[in-house]
């Protein structure tokens, strides 16, 4: 990657890097790095999707103090979608720079470029300027969101499932904990196979939490 478009990236990202091969690993789709015998940006994606969720939680429960668990997990989840991160890599420009082969690239790998990038800024210059970034490109986004536009994560769960005709089903694991604070487990099932498990302090809390890591991770909107 030339040294002017390296430039052009830390200017639109309002971050200069000290190691400049974190920025261009985080550009560099699986297509292009297969070609070229280089290191891919998928395991950037991956750090990147953790970085973003301990950081949306973060800015949620700090902003949000009158939100419910489940009111916090479905605003999360909207944001931190493809959907959600798509207008916001659209909009810094982002895609123009991936260093890809891939003729058609979708609204999931703008999310993953996005991914990528919140990891490689942590990777270089910590938390805090990861945090930095992802309150310049999505500070705007969380402050958008109404909860009243949003329905909770097994509604959506309901409903893609409706339409794609799987079934859904929550089954109780356990509990733990004192009478006055419990912990409740439940897994959750997509035709009979166990896809996540969440925890409450109820069985609707824990069914929801369950419920909200599979609409993030299958990037339901």
């Amino acid at each position: 990657m030339k040294k002017n478009i390296i430039d052009k990236i830390e200017e639109v990202v309002q971050y200069r890097f000290s190691d400049k091969s974190l920025l261009v690993q985080a550009f560099t789709h699986s297509s292009y790095a297969n070609m070229e015998n280089t290191a891919d940006n998928e395991r950037m994606e991956f750090f990147g999707d953790a970085i973003l969720e301990y950081l949306s939680s973060e800015y949620l429960f700090d902003h949000y103090r009158t939100l419910s668990e489940g009111e916090l997990s479905t605003i999360r989840a909207k944001i931190v979608s493809a959907e959600g991160l798509y207008p916001v890599v659209e909009r810094l420009g982002l895609m123009q720079y991936l260093q890809v082969l891939t003729a058609e690239l979708s609204r999931k790998t703008a999310a993953n470029l996005y991914e990528a990038v919140l990891c490689a800024i942590y990777l270089d210059g910590g938390m805090s300027k990861a945090r930095d970034f992802f309150l310049y490109s999505l500070q705007d986004e969380f402050g958008r969101v109404s909860i009243a536009q949003t329905k909770d994560s097994k509604t959506l769960l309901q409903e893609y499932c409706q339409k794609n005709k799987k079934t859904v089903v929550y089954k109780f694991a356990d509990k733990e904990g004192p009478d006055n604070r419990p912990i409740f487990r439940c897994a959750l099932y997509i035709d009979d196979i166990k896809q996540t498990e969440g925890v409450g302090s109820s069985k609707k809390s824990a069914e929801q939490d369950a419920a909200s890591k599979l609409v993030k991770k299958w990037r339901i909107d």
